[in-house]
């Protein structure tokens, strides 16, 4: 049976590797990454690793969604109503959380012909990412037709992550080339500007007809 002291030592020395885990796979990507140096920068067995987590895929899957809990923990409410707030929330986000967007697009590229767990852990990853972003947008969409709204912020969501993607890499290849603020004004003016495009045009659609009733 388990003491108590073996579990909490078994709990740290798995977040001790998703740690390590994570900054490695940042730095240096997929195919650098190796389990003998996590081990070693961790202080721990290969057999730890492979207990907790099955395999090396396994692992960085699991890297991938930690980080992911983490970065949304953190992530600001962006209302696409203020530019100058917007623009200020999104610049601090990607500098507090540089290696979440870094390590997303290294296992989701790097390893995109391959290894069903990352792809997965990914696209659940990004499914998360898209609700909360949808969550906390329809509550500012006034329109009575709370589907139709929900279905605009699920939009409006999907769009934010898209523009977010290219912002994250225009800042890593285009270093000094291009201003942190001036690409994300660019990118909360875009996303607040296609928000009020599709709700205005919901609410310049005719209602729906309701059904005729059939009469008996």
């Amino acid at each position: 049976m388990a003491t108590p002291g073996r579990h909490l030592e078994g709990a740290q020395t798995k977040e001790r590797i998703l740690a390590v885990a994570a900054t490695l796979l940042a730095r240096q990507g997929y195919a650098a990454t190796s389990i003998s140096q996590i081990c070693k920068a961790a202080d721990a067995l290969p057999a730890s690793i492979y207990w907790a987590f099955g395999s090396k895929e396994g692992l960085f899957a699991a890297v991938m969604e930690r980080e992911a809990e983490a970065f949304f923990d953190a992530l600001p409410v962006i209302t696409h109503r203020d530019p100058d707030a917007d623009t200020d929330q999104m610049e601090r986000m990607f500098e507090e959380k540089p290696d979440f967007l870094r390590l997303m697009l290294v296992l989701s590229l790097e390893r995109r012909d391959g290894d069903p767990a990352i792809l997965e852990a990914a696209r659940r990853v990004r499914s998360r990412a898209a609700e909360r972003i949808a969550g906390a947008l329809e509550p500012a969409i006034v329109m009575k037709d709370r589907a139709r709204a929900r279905s605009i912020a699920d939009e409006v969501a999907r769009f934010s992550l898209m523009l977010l993607d290219g912002a994250f890499i225009a800042l890593q290849i285009d270093v000094g080339k291009t201003g942190t603020r001036e690409l994300f004004m660019t990118v909360a003016t875009a996303l607040r500007a296609m928000l009020d495009h599709l709700t205005a045009q919901a609410l310049s659609e005719p209602p729906k007809p309701k059904p005729k009733r059939r009469k008996r």
